[in-house]
């Protein structure tokens, strides 16, 4: 076998953006699998729903490779592998893995009272709906040190040293989130987790503190050993605000200060939103970008309030380090080694001029939108690229929209790229395409993609929005809505009208004020005044039995929203049900 390295390695980068991303790299894998590309990546750096994505596609070709000799796999292989994760991935999707996150009663008595997250719950549904059944004997949960490739059962092999030798390269997966501790890339792999490596004399990066990488996961302390797959994407997926940070505990510990270093993680797009840092960390010369993260918008009046200040200036500082990533890496590696999918290819800019001395202004210059030319009406390609980046339900004909839109866009591209790159003339791949045994799923949509209906339009536009998608689609379910809160005001219109119109009573005034006292001030002065411990086995109880009220509250509605409302979504979502062109 060889030893020596690799020197042109194909990287793929699949950015953040919810499930929008997830589905819109499907289509982007689709396209890879057709032109037999899929079988020389050996780098895989994912981000938040790059990272859900990556990972199953990962554990399909741990699959294969461990199950074929090298010689015997073919690119029809790798076709298969993504047409299987088509139909899969959209139907554990469906059942709305943010919502189901809420929908047990155990999990969520869990998240209250003891040291569980939702990000804790979430990484357990990825594992339980997503990749559980993909390996065999591979654990419950799929552990991260569990996921080496072994090809040929060569317990030594190490991508690094032997793909040279391979026809069908060994990946690398590579899962990123950020580090809160320290802003830096938080990266698990199949061999350790932490802070890449950074040079002892790096000029730039002089915090304080680096937390070391360890070299394997049997070298870390054995509580983090084990550290499953599912909480690792929930990590690189932990969009701040929504979810609580991914925490690591035990691992790190600052010596001097005697104290526990707990490592908090989130998305991470925080860090790099396309994965670009950990394509060139490990030595990649060419590389695939799949960008379906949400970007920054323009306004015409942004808002100049305190918060709206501060929204607009982080979307501002994401933005900055988007662009200024793939400006690098194209102007460092060649625009030829670079082959770049971005949601919002193709579509129209206004460049507006300026009022000039004599109060007139000129009309807009218009770049005519280009997404006509990979059959993507222009319309549809902007509604594409608004879209949600959320992981609730998405509906056949969203997924399909965004799979065919990743798939139509990557094609001439991907082409170039084949043609041009320096890692492909060495590796050479096969001329022709290899195309599935049965249509892509996903092309069903293709009749409205370019010719959309108002129907259409009309899904594309709701399936913008984040909350109250089924009213907007339900007329009924508006109406039924309205007339339960009529219903209620009715029946409780005597007590409201009176509550109204009476004064409060001093003692109700009085007894609230004690209530709030002994729920939250008592605890927060008991170590001044000592009498007031008497006081805090009551709060606890009293804010014990709100908590459990409103948890309990909660979840009905959830499950109820699940069971009934999400289906009904889901359904009327069918290509099949759609206006024809």
């Amino acid at each position: 076998m060889s030893e020596k390295t690799t020197q042109e390695r194909l990287g793929l980068g699949l950015s953040g953006g919810g499930l929008r991303a997830s589905f819109f790299h499907i289509g982007v894998l689709a396209q890879m699998a057709e032109l037999n590309l899929l079988r020389h990546v050996e780098v895989i750096s994912t981000v938040s729903g790059g990272s859900i994505i990556g990972a199953l596609y990962y554990l399909h070709v741990k699959a294969l490779l461990e199950s074929k000799a090298d010689a015997d796999i073919t690119d029809q292989d790798y076709v298969n592998i993504v047409s299987n994760i088509e139909q899969d991935f959209l139907a554990a999707t469906e059942k709305n893995i943010r919502m189901a996150t809420f929908s047990s009663f155990v999990a969520n008595f869990k998240m209250r009272f003891l040291n569980y997250s939702r990000s804790d719950r979430i990484g357990e549904l990825y594992n339980e709906w997503l990749y559980q059944s993909v390996l065999q004997n591979a654990g419950d949960p799929v552990e991260m040190r569990n996921l080496k490739i072994y090809p040929g059962g060569q317990m030594d092999f190490h991508p690094n040293q032997h793909n040279a030798d391979r026809s069908a390269k060994v990946p690398i997966l590579v899962l990123n989130a950020t580090a809160l501790n320290t802003g830096r890339d938080w990266q698990f792999t199949a061999q350790t987790m932490g802070e890449p490596f950074i040079s002892k004399d790096d000029p730039i990066d002089t915090k304080p503190i680096r937390l070391l990488q360890a070299n394997a996961y049997g070298d870390i302390v054995p509580s983090q050993q084990n550290f499953p797959l599912g909480h690792a994407v929930a990590a690189s997926a932990c969009v701040p605000g929504l979810f609580d940070p991914m925490s690591v505990s035990g691992l790190y510990s600052d010596l001097a200060q005697q104290q526990e270093i707990r490592a908090q993680l989130v998305d991470g797009g925080v860090h790099d939103n396309q994965g670009i840092e950990g394509l060139i960390n490990n030595g990649c010369s060419c590389f695939v970008i799949s960008d379906a993260s949400g970007q920054m918008d323009t306004q015409n009046s942004p808002g100049t309030g305190a918060i709206s200040v501060l929204l607009r200036v982080s979307s501002v500082l994401q933005d900055r380090v988007r662009t200024e990533g793939l400006q690098h890496l194209m102007d460092s590696r060649g625009t030829h080694n670079v082959a770049f999918m971005n949601l919002r290819k193709g579509i129209e800019i206004k460049e507006i001029h300026w009022v000039d001395q004599d109060s007139v202004q000129a009309p807009d210059t218009i770049i005519a939108p280009t997404s006509t030319n990979f059959g993507v009406h222009p319309d549809v390609q902007d509604s594409l690229s608004k879209m949600r980046t959320d992981l609730d339900a998405f509906t056949e004909v969203e997924a399909y929209s965004l799979m065919l839109d990743g798939y139509l866009m990557s094609r001439d591209d991907l082409q170039h790229f084949k043609d041009h790159a320096h890692c492909m003339r060495a590796a050479n791949p096969a001329g022709n395409r290899t195309l599935p045994e049965t249509p892509w799923k996903f092309q069903a949509i293709a009749p409205w993609i370019n010719n959309p209906t108002d129907d259409y339009r009309r899904q594309l536009e709701i399936a913008q929005s984040t909350f109250g998608k089924a009213l907007m689609r339900f007329v009924w379910l508006k109406v039924a809505l309205l007339v339960v809160i009529a219903v209620a005001v009715y029946f409780l219109w005597p007590q409201i009208k009176t509550l109204l119109l009476s004064s409060v009573p001093v003692y109700v005034f009085v007894g609230a004020v004690l209530i709030w006292l002994i729920n939250d001030m008592a605890p927060k002065l008991a170590h001044k005044f000592r009498f007031l411990e008497l006081l805090r086995p009551y709060a606890e109880i009293s804010k014990a039995t709100a908590r459990a009220a409103g948890l309990l509250l909660a979840t009905v509605f959830i499950k109820f929203y699940l069971y009934f409302i999400n289906p009904l979504y889901v359904e009327q979502g069918r290509v099949s049900k759609l206006t024809k062109p």
